[in-house]
């Protein structure tokens, strides 16, 4: 009677499983925060935006899903999340886009919500981002610093034994929240494979460092005068020198 009662139980469950379907309440779009309800953006970027699906079962439910986007993107491997019967329970996606460049004035893009069980669902958010709608931000050095060993080296001067470790320090800032590309050369004529790149808030120093080991107790290196240029390619370009000089013994 037991082994009936538990088989008929769980018979119940699966059962209950099986009819459980769920649907799409209602999404919503943001940008940088703020409920864009026409699913339009104009202003500055790049932009943080946000994808908010209400996802409704009429059973409780494991819903597993991922999404697609209209750049190519999509999740690496499904996701899931657990449902209570009869209410909305939010799903977000992030998205990181857009610069103040022609490419992103007039941008048209979409998410996909793919539900793959308990039923198939899909659910589109379509949006428009016009960057721009102002001056285009620019980027400034607004100070640098030269470190030896981790002691920071007013004179950018060393005296004492090889080689050393040099921390090359400058503060950036932007006038306006941007991306910043930028490279680094050397006096040794050596130079970073390919270019790097930051995102910077508004008028708030961010620091872009550099490292070199260097030096050695050698004649070569006994009066050595060397130098570490920033060079910044994007969105306007900047080009900031810190020289020093070893005096290895």
């Amino acid at each position: 009677m037991k082994k009936t009662l538990h088989v008929s139980v769980l018979a119940l469950t699966a059962l209950i499983a099986a009819q459980a379907s769920v649907r799409v309440g209602g999404s919503a779009f943001s940008v940088n925060g703020q409920l864009a309800r026409d699913h339009q953006y104009s202003g500055l970027c790049p932009v943080d935006l946000r994808f908010d699906w209400g996802v409704i079962s009429t059973e409780p439910a494991t819903v597993v899903y991922s999404f697609t986007r209209s750049d190519g993107g999509h999740s690496s491997q499904p996701r899931a999340v657990n449902l209570p019967e009869r209410r909305s329970v939010p799903i977000l996606e992030e998205w990181h886009l857009g610069a103040n460049t022609p490419q992103f004035a007039d941008y048209h893009g979409w998410v996909d919500l793919n539900i793959e069980s308990p039923n198939p669902v899909t659910n589109r958010i379509s949006f428009t981002i016009h960057c721009g709608g102002g001056a285009p931000a620019s980027v400034r050095v607004g100070g640098s610093a030269f470190s030896v060993n981790g002691q920071l080296d007013r004179e950018h001067q060393y005296t004492g034994p090889c080689p050393v470790d040099l921390t090359f320090d400058w503060g950036v800032i932007a006038t306006d929240p941007t991306q910043v590309v930028y490279t680094f050369s050397r006096s040794d004529g050596g130079h970073q494979s390919h270019s790097s790149a930051i995102d910077l808030p508004a008028q708030r120093s961010v620091p872009i460092l550099d490292h070199w080991r260097l030096g050695a107790n050698t004649p070569q290196f006994a009066d050595f005068h060397g130098w570490v240029e920033l060079v910044i390619e994007s969105p306007n370009p900047v080009a900031n020198r810190i020289g020093f000089t070893l005096h290895c013994q």
